[in-house]
């Protein structure tokens, strides 16, 4: 994501804290939620959120990005499963418990809460069947779900509920309103631990409401959809969602349906706002200096600014190692990056420490030389902190000639480049936007030449780096963040060809390797832990191997506050928990 920034344990997070102070993350508080906020937290007040770009998706189905699970899908919907503050585990949210697992891990039994209710117009009280629905519907083409094939594919009866053939997926059952039952083809690790059915895609979803909206070649629920959660988005008699302005503000209020006592999120504030469409610079400025503001999706203020604030405001900044990692990734159905070779030189080339030094230095995470980054099984596995030894990754600065090397290998006989540029999609904002030019200027030391294109984020993945027939071959501002802590989510949704669609698609490369794909469906079932972390963690270093993509950073999320705001961060998402966070 997404998704998308989180801990395991207090020992755990001792030695993670010890880590980045030995690289060299001083001066700073690093800050992680416990489990639920402050029981003596002020009530009321409005938060603005500060943000550089839109949201991706508002209908719960499609969401699959950080910013969108913080202001929209963690405030505003209730998931079978959800996530505490502090919390590195699910917890049971609109289910009652975890689910029962029976006839081999093929069959998972999930209680469903009462007194859960609908946001007008629809008010009604929650059941199962609302669920069967929402699960239902991540499968339907017109609503463009970027992991049901992922996490939910072992569902009986998905594939002929996606060609048309029939009503229902059958594997849904719904015995009595406060039961659901999911049939599962084989064994899924990710569905019984709770994990993937923590996913918005599980937020209950009306049938009776929504179905209309379902229609045509693509879903208008997101423009009238309704929650569950304490917050929603402002919106008429009808359903129509009025407070959302695209690329200006997303206004959240009180959702007059909500019961504190069915729900563990505090909601401490009455009104949120979200402000799309700013500088970086101007909003950083504004959240530190003003009141009652909070950073939305940027992972870091704009390097000077950080640096001013690592000096005078250290209270006001919560830096968390969010899990993920950021990469430039090349499309290997594009000339010449269809050949192994040409996307070694390009690693071997790349200067990572560079690119590091464009989002702010050590401060913001640790250079990476593979994919699955630390605090996730499977990443000793890959080769840890050092790697799986490939020589293109050897030198974080880069190596010029064993770039050359590799151009050779591929044809070019001089070590350099001769074709014609290759079009590159990039971030327009602060610092992405510096990251993109300084891989610009790398590549040209072997001769390639991009043809570089900055747009607004949303419109580089709606448009171009999310789009195969767009044919973007290099988008160099891609991060991606856990969904849950598991290897899987960090090889299954990026690497798999079976997951490549025509728009939402998140296998940037376009990777499809039928052996690949075999390897990464058999390793989804797979039960037992260190096993699971040995299989994935090969996975790693043989796409590491390929170069679809070149990760370059594990990172930290940098997330700032006024001063007069007690900012709650969750684990999970490593942003700012809407939920619990409170004004003073």
């Amino acid at each position: 994501m997404g998704t998308n920034p989180r801990f395991a344990s207090n020992r755990e997070l001792n030695e993670i804290m010890r880590g980045l102070w030995l690289a060299g993350l001083t001066a700073v508080a690093l800050a992680v939620a416990g489990c639920g906020g402050d029981d003596e937290a002020k009530k009321g007040g409005t938060l603005t959120v500060m943000a550089e770009s839109d949201i991706q998706f508002m209908d719960p189905g499609t969401m699959y990005y950080q910013f969108d699970y913080m202001v929209l899908a963690q405030p505003g919907h209730r998931a079978l499963y959800g996530w505490k503050a502090g919390d590195t585990k699910p917890v049971p949210d609109l289910a009652t418990a975890l689910p029962e697992v029976s006839d081999g891990g093929r069959t998972l039994r999930i209680p469903i809460r009462r007194g859960v209710r609908f946001s007008p117009p629809v008010n009604r009280e929650v059941t199962s069947a609302d669920v069967k629905y929402a699960i239902e519907r991540i499968f339907l083409e017109q609503v463009q779900n970027g992991y049901a094939s992922t996490y939910f594919a072992g569902i009986e009866g998905n594939e002929e509920f996606t060609k048309g053939e029939a009503d229902e997926v059958k594997g849904i059952e719904t015995p009595d309103p406060q039961t659901i039952v999911l049939k599962l083809t084989e064994p899924s690790p990710a569905l019984a631990s709770g994990n993937a059915l923590a996913l918005p895609g599980t937020a209950p979803v009306p049938k009776d409401y929504a179905a209309k909206f379902d229609k045509g070649k693509a879903s208008t629920y997101g423009q009238n959809v309704v929650f569950t959660g304490p917050y929603m988005v402002r919106n008429d008699k009808s359903g129509k969602i009025t407070g959302y302005q695209p690329g200006k503000q997303i206004e959240l209020v009180r959702n007059p349906n909500w019961k504190r006592e069915t729900d563990y999120r505090e909601a401490n504030l009455d009104r949120i706002v979200v402000s799309l469409g700013n500088d970086s610079t101007v909003a950083s400025r504004r959240i530190l200096s003003g009141r009652s503001f909070v950073s939305g999706d940027f992972a870091a203020p704009p390097t000077p600014i950080l640096k001013e604030a690592l000096d005078k405001r250290k209270d006001q900044i919560d830096v968390v190692p969010n899990g993920g990692t950021r990469y430039v990734s090349l499309n290997t159905k594009v000339e010449p990056l269809d050949d192994v070779n040409v996307r070694r030189a390009i690693a071997a080339v790349t200067d990572r420490e560079e690119l590091r030094l464009t989002r702010g230095g050590e401060t913001i995470g640790e250079i990476a030389n593979h994919f699955i980054p630390p605090d996730i099984p499977g990443f000793e596995e890959a080769g840890g902190k050092a790697g799986p030894g490939f020589d293109f990754y050897r030198n974080p600065k880069g190596d010029v000639e064993l770039a050359k090397e590799y151009l050779r290998k591929a044809g070019f006989e001089s070590g350099m480049y001769e074709g014609p540029e290759l079009l590159a999609v990039a971030d327009d904002e602060v610092p992405a936007s510096r990251t993109a030019e300084a891989f610009q200027a790398q590549l040209e030391r072997i001769g390639i030449r991009l043809k570089m294109r900055q747009v607004p984020h949303d419109t580089m993945l709606s448009q171009f780096c999310q789009v195969p027939k767009a044919a973007v071959a290099v988008c160099p501002n891609f991060a991606w963040g856990k969904d849950f802590y598991d290897p899987q989510v960090f090889i299954a949704p990026l690497f798999s060809g079976e997951g490549i669609v025509e728009s939402n698609n998140y296998n940037h490369a376009q990777l499809d390797d039928p052996a690949l794909n075999k390897r990464i469906e058999d390793a989804g079932p797979i039960g037992e832990p260190r096993e699971r972390a040995r299989v994935y963690g090969q996975l790693d270093r043989d796409i590491t191997e390929q170069v679809a993509v070149i990760p370059w950073l594990w990172d930290n999320q940098v997330n700032i506050q006024s001063s007069n705001v007690n900012g709650v961060i969750n684990a999970f998402n490593s942003s700012y928990d809407l939920n619990f966070t409170s004004i003073e």
